[in-house]
């Protein structure tokens, strides 16, 4: 059925909303990091939907989809754009999670007024309404118009868009008792177009399973999805899987919150080894798991056949007494050590999260003690610190609002970096500054060249790219989680608590930001060079194959000829930068030797000459300039700067072996 001769269109606009920032502009990046699932999903649901016709064979069906992350939300467009007699709006705010409830509620409201149909569900108004019923910010929306859906939708999406169709939506849905068997639910899909906004284009989401069987009371997912595990079809996934390969999805992140108890994780990881080992679909993947999970017989064994990169664990903490208090049982800090341990030794990056803001906790307990344990004793690969937030839909939050404990009112605080609650033992400031010198410890540059020195070259680049993410993060403000590359910020796309700035305030105060975050760039970008200096080159044995052949001046032509360029060339050129011209003059192979065994490689000397040549120049005393040494410095600049950034531009592109190629 074609929109042109239908007798009436339902068009769905699906939205992921954002959230607002400490000035109150709502976060959206040129490019994103991480897609949503939940907005995949919904994509997916709907599609299918529309395939069946569910709706009928004289209504057409026309799906949008945004997610303000990495999209522009123009109500007032969106709602005019291809608008037609006869055309229902049908606008879906999904996944709402409760640091972006203000800024869906403030969507919500400005499409209902526009006419549209407007839908809103997902983690908040779900754990809100099961755990402590109806509450006043849900109840202003519903006295609105908007309608409130809790719980998953995969067995009711078609009754749903029937009612909205037909203009009969109640006030709320409440399927949280009523979850679903996902074993042949249609697959998250993520559009091309839509993969296009993110930094790694290759990558899309699956959920695998739902649930988790553990009982930590910080969670809200046990309370949403249950603490039975649901899975979908191994084979729907591999078809899913080999669908994509063919659309240059290579990476997934599995979004499970525990992968390791979907009791079919086994089936799953068998198809993707098939996949990988008989059809040549060589994908990797990211998961999340308990701290358990290495004593699964074969999981780890498996995880690595089918693909697996990295693995995030649910750490949360150091200190035994936290656990405990937050029904943590299951974390066994005597192990943390054997689990990293065990995955590092079938190349499987390990990432864990980290809460701050136990009640046990202090600032130099978790400074001056429990992060050094974490990075000299532990030793994950990578870290992500989250401050201790009591989100609705959790037993936590639950308690606290029966006891009367004071919270905050604003929940676009409740992201797990500003506190939203007193702490027993520290002030606001102090817990804040606890996690913000967390997050710069463990990301410091010795930690990070330490990482870096015990990671496997098949992690290597990955891990490369997660600190870039990472410091970028830091660079902006804000937690990597919701961060992208490149704020973007609209004048007037601005909270109502908040004035709207004039023109020449806006653009003098976003110059200076911009400005202040360029600046901070082009440190990142030397400080990951040295790092990488540091940690690759004398680890590459490609670079070993280089020095055996590229001994003379003379040797240049037929390595050029004969070797890749990528595999030695770029790697000679490189040692030609860092040690000066004794290899031009055919230095003897033992001194060449004796400079390889050192394996030292840095940008302090290049540093150095820059920063005297510059004081030179500033000065006015340019006779004292050394141009042969410049020209000769700035032509080792060039060479270095084009191999470090071939080995990043490279970097994903590994074969089934794990080698760049």
């Amino acid at each position: 059925m074609t929109t042109a001769t239908a007798s009436r269109t339902l068009r769905i606009v699906l939205i992921k909303p954002s959230k607002y920032d400490d000035e109150g502009y709502v976060i959206r990046h040129w490019k994103g990091t991480l897609p949503s699932n939940t907005l995949a999903a919904l994509m997916g649901l709907t599609q299918d939907a529309q395939e069946r016709q569910v709706l009928g064979s004289d209504v057409a069906v026309e799906i949008e989809m945004w997610d303000e992350t990495v999209h522009r939300i123009r109500p007032d467009r969106i709602m005019k754009r291809g608008k037609r007699e006869g055309m229902i709006d049908l606008v879906c705010l999904v996944g709402v999670q409760t640091n972006q409830y203000p800024r869906a509620s403030d969507l919500a409201k400005q499409f209902a007024g526009l006419g549209a149909k407007v839908m809103l569900g997902g983690f908040h108004v779900s754990g809100t309404i099961e755990m402590i019923g109806m509450t006043p910010e849900i109840q202003e929306l519903i006295d609105l118009g908007v309608t409130i859906v809790c719980g998953e939708v995969e067995e009711h999406w078609d009754e749903l868009l029937q009612a909205a169709l037909e203009e009969r939506l109640e006030p709320t849905y409440n399927f949280v008792d009523d979850k679903p068997d996902l074993f042949e639910k249609p697959i998250p899909l993520m559009p091309k177009r839509y993969r296009n906004r993110f930094t790694f284009n290759h990558m899309a989401t699956i959920d695998t399973s739902r649930g988790c069987p553990f009982n930590c009371s910080f969670c809200t997912i046990i309370n949403v999805q249950g603490r039975k595990m649901r899975w979908r079809s191994p084979d729907w996934i591999a078809k899913k899987v080999r669908e994509n390969w063919a659309l240059g999805v290579t990476h997934y992140f599995f979004v499970d919150d525990n992968l390791a108890r979907n009791k079919s994780w086994e089936q799953i990881f068998d198809r993707l080894i098939e996949l990988r080992e008989s059809e040549g679909i060589h994908l990797t993947f990211m998961m999340q798991v308990d701290l358990l999970s290495h004593t699964i017989p074969n999981f780890v064994e498996k995880a690595r056949r089918a693909g697996c990169t990295q693995v995030f664990l649910g750490m949360e903490s150091l200190n035994p007494a936290n656990l405990a208090d937050s029904g943590k049982n299951q974390n066994k800090i005597s192990d943390y050590k054997v689990l990293i341990d065990k995955y590092r030794a079938h190349e499987i990056a390990t990432h864990c999260g980290y809460i701050i803001g136990f009640d046990g906790d202090t600032y130099d307990s978790v400074i001056s003690h429990d992060l050094l344990q974490l990075m000299n004793e532990v030793q994950p690969d990578q870290a992500s610190f989250f401050m201790m937030t009591p989100l609705p839909g959790s037993a936590d939050h639950k308690r606290w609002t029966r006891e009367g404990r004071p919270m905050d009112k604003d929940f676009n605080r409740y992201d797990s970096f500003h506190a939203a609650m007193p702490h027993p033992r520290m002030t606001a400031e102090q817990w804040t500054q606890a996690y913000r010198d967390a997050w710069k410890t463990f990301y410091n540059f010795e930690n990070m060249k330490g990482i870096l020195q015990r990671s496997q070259d098949r992690n290597y680049f990955n891990i490369m790219k997660n600190f870039i993410w990472y410091k970028n993060a830091l660079i902006e403000g804000e937690h990597p989680m919701i961060t992208g590359f490149f704020r973007r910020k609209a004048r007037l796309e601005r909270r109502p608590t908040f004035p709207i700035e004039s023109r020449w305030t806006y653009t003098r105060r976003r110059t200076r930001e911009v400005g202040h975050i360029l600046k901070e760039w082009v440190k990142l970008y030397w400080e990951m060079q040295e790092l990488w200096l540091a940690t690759w080159p004398q680890r590459d044995q490609r670079v070993q194959l280089a020095k055996q052949h590229i001994v003379r001046w003379r040797d240049i032509g037929r390595n050029f000829v004969t070797l890749r360029w990528h595999r030695s060339l770029p790697q000679f050129f490189m040692r030609v930068a860092l040690t000066g011209r004794e290899r031009l003059l055919g230095k003897s192979q033992d001194a060449i030797d004796a400079v390889r065994r050192q394996a030292v490689y840095s940008r302090r000397t290049l540093n150095r000459h820059w920063r005297q040549t510059l004081h030179w120049f500033g000065t006015l005393r340019w006779h004292r300039i050394d141009v042969g040494q410049t020209l000769v410095n700035l032509y080792r600049e060039v060479k270095v700067n084009l191999w470090f950034l071939a080995h990043i531009i490279k970097s994903k592109a590994f074969d089934a072996t794990g080698r760049m190629g």
